[in-house]
Formats: structure tokens, C-alpha cells, sequence
């Protein structure tokens, strides 16, 4: 599957966020399924988190990415929409990137965001290291 031409409404992947999600459930056993987010903290509101787990909550909204499973809470959906999730190594930081048009202001240290009601087309790239 081409990631570049999948695009679901929610969220879409990079190939190289696709190839470091395979690599990192390939080491998990039981816990094979991405769980993905936001979360309400930092100095500016929200936070991306992600972690792996081993079924879904009844309420999870499930993508699957080239035999990739994200689960995705119900209150972080309207958020994420449109997002582009990346993996990059800039220095001798790496890690997850979101590429989210929804965001509207950014915090200066990066951890975390803001969110308007009617959110226009501001970007942020959140670094989170994992």
C-alpha cells in the first residue's frame, strides 16, 4: 500500500512514521495495536500522546494503515482530522511529528497546543520523543 495516496479521513501516515510504528510493535508481544491522541495538559492545552495496547476500547475509533491498527479516542477525533503523522531525526532528537491543521497557537517549549473552536489552517510539528 502507497501511504502518500492513503488518506483517511482522520489521519494520514508518512512512510517512514508507517515504518517506525512497524518497528516498534514488532517488539511489543501482546500489545500490537497504536493508540493515539490527545490529551488535555502542558501550558497551552492539548498534548499528543501515543501508546501500545492490546485491544480497543469500545469507543476507539480504528484505522488501519498497511496492516496497522490506531486506535483513536472518540474526544481526540474532531482534533486530529486532517493531521499528518510523521517520524523525524533532527539532531539527537527523533520521534513522532504532527503535522496538525487544526492547531492554532503552540507553546514555546513545543510540548503542547492550542485549538480553536472553528480552527482555519495553522500547522504545528510536535516532536514527541519515543
Amino acid at each position: 500500500m502507497n501511504p502518500k495516496k492513503h488518506r483517511p479521513q482522520i489521519l494520514n501516515f508518512t512512510t517512514k512514521a508507517l515504518a517506525h510504528f512497524k518497528h516498534k510493535v514488532s517488539l511489543q508481544g501482546k500489545e500490537n495495536k497504536i493508540k493515539l491522541g490527545v490529551k488535555k495538559m502542558g501550558c497551552n492545552g492539548y498534548s499528543y500522546f501515543f501508546d501500545f495496547v492490546n485491544k480497543p476500547n469500545k469507543s476507539d475509533v480504528t484505522i488501519t494503515v498497511d496492516e496497522l491498527n490506531f486506535l483513536i479516542p472518540p474526544d481526540s477525533v474532531e482534533i486530529l482530522k486532517g493531521s499528518q503523522v510523521d517520524y523525524a531525526i533532527e539532531g539527537l532528537n527523533q520521534g513522532v511529528r504532527f503535522i496538525n491543521p487544526n492547531v492554532s497557537a503552540v507553546c514555546g517549549c513545543g510540548e503542547s497546543f492550542t485549538v480553536e473552536p472553528n480552527p482555519e489552517t495553522s500547522t504545528t510539528n510536535g516532536l514527541k520523543k519515543k
